[in-house]
């Protein structure tokens, strides 16, 4: 009796609905990563001073993260906007000034 009336461990389940993606990309020379979200291409702009960074793309419903795959640095967060193809990161982003995830530089 006293095994059955405590609570089991068990896998936290994500409401009912809500859309989770992850995926990594290369940002272009532009500074932009394309996205398809509810059936269109989506343009993200991330910002030309991160060219060629290889990221990983949070998508959560519409809203989306892009964050720096070494250093995991969030370099742009987006608010799907289904009216717009290009969509521009949200103001209060923050920017390169942030050291990232890791202290430790990498390893040869």
């Amino acid at each position: 009796e006293g095994y059955t009336a405590t609570p089991k461990a068990a896998p936290s389940i994500a409401s009912q609905g809500e859309h989770w993606r992850v995926r990594t990309d290369r940002v272009d020379a532009d500074g932009k990563v394309t996205l398809r979200h509810a059936g269109r291409l989506r343009h993200l702009g991330i910002g030309r001073a991160h060219k060629h960074k290889r990221i990983i793309v949070l998508v959560r419903e519409a809203d989306v993260t892009a964050v720096e795959h070494g250093t995991g640095e969030i370099l742009a967060e987006f608010t799907i906007d289904p009216t717009r193809g290009y969509q521009p990161k949200k103001q209060n982003t923050p920017g390169p000034k942030t050291g990232g995830v890791n202290d430790v530089p990498t390893h040869p």
